[in-house]
């Protein structure tokens, strides 16, 4: 299952130019990569109209792919598919990566659950607003003086924009901490479960637990065992 990480920041802060030298690195360690590049666009067109797929399209039809030899494009309408939270589209994208390593999320600013980087565009910006209003930001990507910013923000993790070696690392890192959440054992048999699967499994457990009398209102772990 992957790690989905998100590359975040304002318009032109150079977004892409990073993403892809991430790509091209983690792609040479042995790394499979997906991208998801998100946009407030509501206008591109993606395909042509009166074609096949934008006939699909115009009928509702809530998921339509296009399958050529070299390319798969799918064509998704989020209300369609009753996708409405980022919660609910973050499972999906781990189902849909499910055999990928990474997931580079470019974009993404409120993707609460994912955790993210900041590319910081402007000297001026101000970063304690910025951490403030987001969630799992892990650090800041600057283009130069990073001695200055690190004196300025000696709370936060700052990356060069050029020494996108170090970035790779850092990501590398998580990558290996990203272990399962659930530990499934069937006749004493550990049962092997994609991330999708086990926040299917976490979501409406928590709901039905919450509500119990007893349950410390934070919940760090729980244990459940099941004999027939």
């Amino acid at each position: 299952m992957p790690l989905l990480f998100s590359i975040s920041g304002y318009h032109n802060a150079g977004k892409t130019t990073l993403a892809l030298s991430l790509c091209e690195i983690l792609k040479t360690r042995g790394f499979k990569i997906a991208v998801v590049k998100s946009s407030k666009e509501k206008e591109i067109l993606t395909d042509t109209p009166k074609k096949d797929t934008w006939l699909y399209k115009e009928a509702e039809i809530p998921a339509v792919g296009l399958f050529q030899e070299n390319l798969f494009t799918l064509y998704i309408n989020p209300e369609g598919l009753n996708l409405s939270s980022f919660k609910e589209w973050y499972v999906y994208f781990l189902s849909l990566f499910w055999n990928f390593d990474i997931v580079i999320l470019e974009g993404f600013k409120n993707f609460d659950m994912v955790h993210k980087i900041w590319v910081v565009k402007e000297k001026n910006e101000d970063l304690k607003k910025i951490k403030s209003e987001l969630r799992n930001l892990l650090g800041f990507v600057v283009k130069n003086n990073i001695e200055e910013w690190k004196t300025n923000y000696p709370e936060e993790k700052f990356f060069l924009f050029e020494e996108k070696e170090v970035l790779t690392d850092f990501i590398e890192e998580l990558v290996k901490k990203h272990k399962p959440k659930v530990l499934l054992k069937v006749n004493d048999k550990k049962i092997h479960m994609k991330d999708f699967v086990e926040e299917i499994l976490i979501s409406p457990l928590l709901g039905f637990i919450k509500v119990l009398k007893g349950v410390p209102e934070k919940i760090e772990n729980i244990e459940i065992k099941i004999k027939f």
